[in-house]
């Protein structure tokens, strides 16, 4: 029984280890938008003309990626059957849509 208490454990800890892993990888791309606030207000400004500009839902929207001089944007669409996601960087500078594949 103390053996199997023990064994449960080390399970436990490598599972919250795996997730801390998963959420600090996340929180490490997304920086930029915790550590500045004019990239902040600047993305927001961003995606909201962005979405208002293509017809877009906001709750499709999800943010992949930020660099100096752009974001990366994953847009899913809500359609019947299989919802189809595409990425898109939009310029910070511009504020043009470009196709990921593009880029």
């Amino acid at each position: 029984m103390e053996k199997l208490n023990h064994h449960q454990w080390h399970i436990f800890w490598v599972t919250c280890a795996v997730v801390a892993f998963a959420i600090v990888c996340r929180l490490w791309v997304l920086l930029p938008l915790y550590a500045d606030s004019s990239v902040r207000a600047s993305s927001q400004t961003l995606i909201l003309a962005t979405a208002t500009r293509e017809g877009w839902l906001l709750s499709g929207i999800t943010i992949d990626d930020i660099t100096d001089d752009h974001i990366r944007v994953l847009y899913r669409s809500y359609l019947r059957g299989e919802d189809p996601v595409t990425c898109h960087n939009i310029s910070f500078t511009t504020g043009k849509r470009t196709s990921c594949d593009d880029f």
